[in-house]
């Protein structure tokens, strides 16, 4: 029975949000077509292709436009501080994110799946965990075991060989200041993004996790990625800002944290890039 009322909360909540941004008729034609279940589900896939659609196209334009790019998205050059940006590979990156996007946005879907079924220790309100604190508690913990998870993820794809010849590699082809921008984001195998995004996924499956900030999270990884693609250099510590990813995209074998430079502090891993030359060393 508990699990029955946590399924009806947490698909009530998303067809009151379908409602508020307009897909009821998209919800009512998909579950005339398909049946209720599949129906439901091919909504949320829709509503996150086009949110996630927009999020990338709005954070690459607001972006470049903050760090002083000219001809940012179609134009054959894109200047940031005087640095010429290879000529076509901005359009490579938005071609390439945009493919992905239609496998990626299949993630969030998944999680509704898992979480509605009861497979997850996901939670709807603050009092189901007994206020605010153990909100807070379980949060800070869900954070860090999701940061441990993504750098082991990544640095995976970069030690097996089959993984990063076939996975990630296509993401490091933009291996030079040059070739990077925010556009490069998600431009990556979509199995690489569902990949290093499944530890927020597996997390919750044993770890308490408040419903709506764990989709706010995956919302900031979308702002996230987009900042540390932009090669411009900040002190940024202790978060993993775009001076650190740059260096991972030049040198590929450091660096391999989301937002905090602790991990690959902690496994020897880091590599400081003030001491680095930008060019690739491999």
């Amino acid at each position: 029975m508990a699990e029955m009322m946590a399924y009806n909360e947490f698909r009530e909540f998303n067809r009151f949000l379908n409602g508020l941004i307009g897909l009821n008729g998209l919800a009512n034609w998909a579950e005339a077509e398909y049946g209720p279940e599949y129906g439901y589900y091919l909504t949320l896939y829709v509503r996150n292709l086009v949110s996630a659609t927009i999020i990338y196209y709005t954070m690459g334009v607001v972006w470049s436009w903050m760090v002083d790019r000219s001809e940012m998205v179609f134009g054959m050059q894109v200047f940031k501080g005087g640095e010429v940006k290879r000529p076509g590979s901005i359009q490579d990156q938005i071609i390439l994110a945009q493919m992905s996007l239609f496998l990626y946005a299949g993630l969030p879907v998944f999680d509704e799946f898992l979480i509605e079924y009861g497979y997850t220790r996901v939670y709807m309100s603050m009092s189901e965990v007994g206020g605010f604190i153990p909100y807070l508690f379980y949060t800070i913990v869900y954070f860090f075991l999701v940061e441990i998870g993504i750098y082991w993820m990544h640095r995976k794809l970069h030690t097996n060989p089959f993984l990063f010849k076939y996975i990630h590699s296509l993401h490091h082809k933009y291996n030079t200041p040059d070739y990077l921008s925010p556009w490069a984001s998600i431009a990556f195998n979509p199995l690489d993004g569902i990949m290093q995004a499944c530890p927020y996924t597996i997390v919750m499956m044993f770890w308490p996790c408040h419903y709506i900030t764990h989709f706010v999270m995956l919302f900031l990884t979308a702002i996230w990625a987009t900042n540390i693609h932009d090669t411009l250099v900040g002190d940024t510590e202790p978060l993993m800002g775009s001076k650190y990813h740059t260096v991972h995209h030049t040198h590929y074998n450091c660096n391999y944290g989301q937002y905090l430079v602790l991990c690959d502090y902690m496994w020897g891993t880091l590599r400081q890039p003030a001491k680095e030359k930008t060019q690739k060393t491999q």
